[in-house]
């Protein structure tokens, strides 16, 4: 059969129409869901970056909850000892003796052991404990995740078992010397600006001379006995204790002043020491690694007052005095936490030194133009004393502070 010039081509463009659909079914159409599988797991891929971007952007959620948490364990820890250094501690205990004046025959230092932290009672759970609070936390968090993954039932005894363990060492001093002696020493312990705990204490009078062997106080009112100090150490996260590693067998051991408090406590007129500040604010820049808001009561050592904000911008602040007959309260808050915790309900007693309340608060100056966060502070002051707010470091073309209400007597010094 001869096919006309026509049918040729209608075959041939048959045929071709063939090998396109063949093509397209069993090899164009299977790469082209790839590059479909392709374009969705790069789509899926820029949006989990985005978020990942914007987790780790100084805005996030996740950033400001790092810092500040970052800001409480570091405030929590920071009056612990870092290691026990037996050295170093009779070059410390040395320095407060001799300032106290004592007379120390001999000193004993137990072995360094791991203690477990008592648990708090049932009706203390109420109360804050910044450190332990946060162990907690993360241990309640690591529980969901393995109770997810496991699903096993058992898995919360397991972690109630655990114990939180801390290093400890115990000095005893045999001391004598007058009793206001042993009272400065006791002054200076408390002063010091690591944890040092009485353990125990033993006053006696010296011995007289008599026939009954009864203890008389001597003609220069002197006594004697023996001391017990706890030292705790943590190993921490932050350098914060670079004094306390300071070695240098080439200087005098010691510092001038090793009894320095909160920054921003004291202050020195004519080498006078005057004790000031009531309240402290920090003020920082978004850059910093602190969050940028911090209040709280002066030479909280540990911190259970500090209250927490980090804003890239403004951050609105509420500082309180109330007077409820002749008994003083505070209270204060940020945007996201507040002290106390019922801001609304509750508040806090204090007793003023004199007539004056004195708010510390520590500024920085702006270090460039994208630099915005600051405060919008609100200032109530219902009391028959006087609220004086000194702004320390204050950047003067762009002030950080913004006083946006006054209420009573209060006084912003600059």
């Amino acid at each position: 059969m001869k096919l006309t010039k026509r049918e040729k081509i209608m075959l041939t463009i048959l045929g071709l129409l063939i090998i396109i659909g063949g093509y397209y079914k069993f090899i164009l159409s299977s790469q082209l869901e790839k590059v479909n599988q392709l374009e969705e797991e790069v789509a899926k891929k820029r949006a989990e970056v985005e978020r990942i971007k914007i987790e780790i952007s100084p805005n996030s959620h996740v950033h400001k909850d790092f810092k500040i948490i970052n800001a409480k364990v570091k405030e929590s820890t920071k009056h612990l000892f870092p290691v026990i250094n037996q050295e170093k501690i009779i070059v410390i205990l040395d320095d407060l003796l001799e300032k106290a004046n004592l007379q120390v025959p001999s000193i004993s230092f137990s072995e360094i052991d791991i203690n477990e932290v008592d648990v708090k009672k049932p009706q203390e759970k109420d109360k804050d404990f910044l450190i332990k609070n946060l162990v907690e936390e993360y241990k309640s968090n690591i529980k969901e995740k393995k109770l997810k993954a496991n699903n096993e039932e058992n898995e919360d005894l397991q972690e109630d078992k655990e114990e939180n363990q801390i290093e400890k060492m115990t000095v005893t001093i045999n001391y004598k010397g007058k009793y206001k002696n042993i009272i400065d020493f006791i002054t200076k312990l408390e002063e010091y600006d690591k944890k040092i705990i009485v353990n125990n204490i033993s006053i006696s009078a010296k011995s007289g001379e008599n026939n009954d062997e009864e203890l008389v106080i001597d003609e220069k009112n002197e006594v004697k006995g023996s001391i017990s100090l706890d030292f705790y150490s943590l190993p921490k996260i932050h350098e914060q204790d670079e004094e306390y590693f300071k070695w240098d067998f080439d200087n005098g051991y010691g510092k001038d002043d090793p009894f320095v408090p909160y920054a921003g406590y004291t202050e020195y007129s004519n080498n006078k020491k005057i004790i000031n500040n009531d309240f402290i604010m920090t003020v920082k820049p978004i850059s910093s690694d602190l969050p940028t808001v911090i209040i709280g009561r002066a030479m909280d050592k540990m911190g259970k007052s500090y209250v927490y904000a980090d804003n890239s911008g403004f951050e609105n602040v509420e500082f309180q005095l109330i007077q409820v007959d002749k008994k003083y309260y505070y209270k204060y808050k940020t945007q996201g936490e507040s002290y106390p915790k019922d801001y609304e309900n509750d508040m806090i007693e204090f007793y003023p030194r004199g007539t004056n309340v004195n708010l510390n608060i520590i500024s920085n100056k702006r270090n460039g133009e994208k630099d915005n966060s600051g405060i919008n502070l609100s200032l109530v002051n219902k009391t028959n004393l006087k609220l004086n707010v000194k702004i320390d470091y204050e950047d003067n073309e762009n002030p950080r502070v913004k006083i946006v209400n006054k209420l009573g007597n209060v006084k912003v010094i600059k």
